[in-house]
């Protein structure tokens, strides 16, 4: 367990390099080791550098030894190319540290040739495709706001998502005409605002494992078989979180967790939390109407554990003055990943998707994804 300061576990004693795809994906899961960590390898973790993972890391402690702004989080993202799981780094892998400006040091020749130069054969390809498929009529895109540093009207360029999502729209077919609003409530985008074609997508919406439908509960199975998807935009980590002193702040598996009182808040998935069993009656669920309202209930003794993404819920817990006294149930933190959804029946909106598809891989070969997302968690971690 940590005091909000997550990922824990030690680097793999067995295994090297990770997959290298260039998606920008993530995971989270619990890996052990052994720590015999020296003098020569914290020295090794500074600011604007390339480490080489050895026994005994963990990517938390890789990031604060350097003095990563952002943490952990920030230097998962650097290394989405390398990681494939923020929780297992493994002997050998060669991650980058950003500057301290969030910049990432200069690249290596084979860096180069695996991003640089693949970037600026692709980006024309899209761009002159796209626009044969492009629908013709104006597309209404919509999110809503307080889930910061996602979406949220009063953040810069109304949040990261909402910045990769009409950036992906810019570079996929600027001719596409879209109308992006904001509707503060969730359930109605997947309920009925998709669903009657009032509008054509909606993000950010987390996506289940659509090829285990059978696994799903009804209300989780209905974003698989009622909707299309985009490429994932980002990897969320989603944490369990307690507070100092819970019969619960030990707890390293779902199994322990049998009989708590959660928390997750309303609009939220749990297709995650059926995977793992934490279920009604082994567990009592609440389903609050806000993310804060979780962590206030829980400071107040009527739950014992809130859960939902770690970005938000981290900053939620700052924000109640809650830091101090919270709890990261570290191996119990999973992933998901962030869509664009629309409804299988608006034939308008999926000719859409690949527009949306091509400016999002744009993105991520240019290294413009890593830019937006970087300077949303810095002005997260500054607020």
């Amino acid at each position: 367990m940590t005091k909000l300061a997550p990922r824990s576990h030690k680097a793999a004693v067995t295994g090297f390099a990770a997959s290298t795809t260039t998606a920008m994906a993530g995971v989270l899961a619990a890996s052990a080791g052994l720590f015999v960590a020296g003098a020569d390898q914290a020295a090794a973790q500074e600011l604007c550098s390339r480490y080489t993972v050895v026994r005994g890391d963990t990517l938390s402690e890789i990031a604060s030894t350097a003095g990563v702004q952002g943490g952990f989080q920030f230097l998962f993202n650097a290394n989405t190319n390398v990681l494939r799981n923020p929780n297992i780094v493994e002997i050998g892998q060669v991650l980058v540290i950003p500057c301290a400006d969030g910049a990432l040091p200069e690249a290596t020749p084979a860096a180069a040739v695996a991003t640089a130069e693949p970037a600026v054969e692709a980006t024309p390809e899209p761009a002159a495709a796209a626009p044969e498929q492009a629908p013709l009529r104006e597309l209404r895109v919509v999110t809503s706001s307080g889930y910061a540093p996602f979406t949220d009207r009063d953040l810069p360029g109304g949040g990261m998502f909402t910045q990769l999502v009409l950036r992906a729209f810019e570079l996929g077919n600027p001719d596409q005409p879209v109308n992006f609003f904001f509707v503060n409530d969730w359930n109605a985008q997947l309920d009925s605002l998709l669903p009657s074609g009032a509008i054509d997508m909606a993000f950010p919406w987390f996506k289940p494992d659509c090829d285990r439908v059978e696994i799903l509960s009804e209300p989780n199975a209905y974003r698989c078989t009622d909707f299309n998807h985009s490429d994932p935009f980002y990897d969320a980590l989603v944490g369990y979180y307690t507070l100092q002193g819970s019969p619960y702040e030990n707890a390293s598996s779902a199994e322990d967790l049998m009989g708590a009182r959660l928390c997750r808040p309303d609009a939220w998935f749990t297709f995650d939390m059926e995977a793992e069993g934490l279920v009604e009656p082994a567990i009592s669920l609440t389903r609050a109407p806000s993310q804060l309202e979780c962590w206030r209930l829980m400071d107040a003794g009527e739950i014992d554990v809130v859960t939902y993404d770690a970005l938000p819920a981290e900053e939620d817990s700052r924000t109640l003055g809650l830091t101090d006294r919270t709890v990261t149930l570290d191996a119990l933190t999973t992933t998901a990943t962030l869509h664009v959804f629309v409804s299988k029946d608006n034939e308008e909106a999926n000719a859409a998707l690949p527009i949306i598809n091509a400016g999002l891989e744009q993105l991520r070969l240019s290294g413009e994804w890593f830019t937006i997302v970087r300077a949303s968690i810095q002005d997260t971690v500054e607020r």
